[in-house]
């Protein structure tokens, strides 16, 4: 189970490098403001993930000497390799927000979010609003670069109507020495609406071939192979690990990894016994609230198709504190059937929720 590392998550084919970065699968955790923090990260790389993000971390807080911008960095060794996401208007804010990171801990490669296409980053020129900026962008890559670590950039495609292509954006970020780029295929307008479109992705990893990773609506193992099938060379785990914590064991499998079957479809006492774990690693390093807000996000998704899993769902919600969802968590068939007792007398002709 989780608590042991999982240690034969190789796949035909590797371990080998991919943007400077060796790495033992093309599977990797995807940065999430919010989600991706220290304990995140490490639960998922004991799950098999080979590589994971922070969280986007602005370097303009960084180079203020922003405490609560420096508590997004704490993390531990075994999370390795790791990405460092940074987001900036520009080059120089980068580089010094950079050189304090990088003074902190070690970190595998440094990345910069030009995709994030929310208006409290794109107002400050940061973000999908660089997409606008390919010279700047460049400049920042190229600013990165001096710290002797691979540099990496996360974007999104280009709108159809635009004056720069997502070809010409990438080709531009490669000059300036970019050595991978992870391409979501929605367009910031679209945010996270619609679809993305693996199609723009596809013909960006078969443009620039062995430097495009993909991301974007990966919520089972198949959606992975496709687009590791299309050309690309990873694959960013994102929302999809929230509905399915096994997602990534599971895709690990399909790709012909040996993954014990413990790691792919635990009876409901193992799936409450992750759920704990990750909630009790938080709990203790990050603090309640997100130990809250992740175990609340994740609970109806392990025990999905259990029995009664809705009014856990409901009992987690009105959860206020950790030991409530420990108890919980600890006592889940205690749970339903008191929901189901309940529930009975107030509708005593079966009706559930009314």
């Amino acid at each position: 189970m989780p608590s042991e590392m999982l240690e034969n998550r190789l796949v035909p084919g590797f371990p080998k490098t991919i943007g400077g970065v060796e790495v033992n699968n093309p599977v990797w955790l995807a940065p999430m403001a919010g989600i991706t923090f220290g304990s995140v990260r490490s639960f998922y790389k004991r799950l098999g993930a080979a590589l994971v993000h922070t969280e986007m971390v602005s370097a303009v807080g960084l180079s203020h000497r922003g405490r609560k911008t420096r508590e997004l960095l704490h993390g531990s060794e075994d999370e390795r390799p790791v990405v460092l996401q940074l987001f900036a208007p520009d080059a120089d804010s980068l580089l010094k927000g950079a050189e304090v990171a990088l003074s902190l801990r070690r970190y595998d490669a440094v990345e910069i979010n030009m995709a994030c296409p929310m208006p409290k980053v794109t107002k400050k020129g940061c973000g999908s609003r660089l997409l606008e900026s390919p010279g700047e962008a460049a400049r920042m890559i190229a600013a990165l670069k001096t710290t002797g670590l691979p540099v990496w950039s996360k974007i999104r495609i280009a709108p159809r109507a635009g004056g720069l292509t997502s070809a010409g954006f990438c080709e531009t970020l490669f000059r300036g020495g970019a050595d991978l780029i992870l391409v979501h295929g929605r367009t910031a307008a679209q945010r996270y609406e619609g679809v993305a479109s693996r199609d723009a992705v596809e013909y960006l990893a078969k443009k620039f071939p062995g430097r495009i990773g993909g991301t974007g609506d990966c919520y089972e193992p198949d959606d992975f192979i496709d687009y590791l099938e299309r050309g690309c060379v990873s694959v960013l785990a994102g929302r999809g690990f929230l509905k399915d914590a096994l997602l990534i064991p599971r895709t690990l499998k399909k790709l012909g990894a040996k993954i014990p079957e413990d790691f792919l479809l635990p009876a409901a006492d193992g799936q409450a016994k992750i759920l704990l774990e990750l909630g009790r690693n938080i709990y203790n390093t990050e603090g309640e609230p997100q130990a809250m807000t992740i175990a609340r996000r994740m609970l109806a998704a392990l025990f999905k198709g259990l029995p009664g899993a809705s009014q856990l769902r409901r009992s987690g919600a009105l959860a206020r504190t950790w030991p409530d969802m420990e108890y919980i968590l600890l006592n889940w068939r205690i749970v339903i059937e008191d929901g189901a007792r309940l529930n009975n007398e107030k509708y005593p002709h079966g009706v559930i929720g009314g």
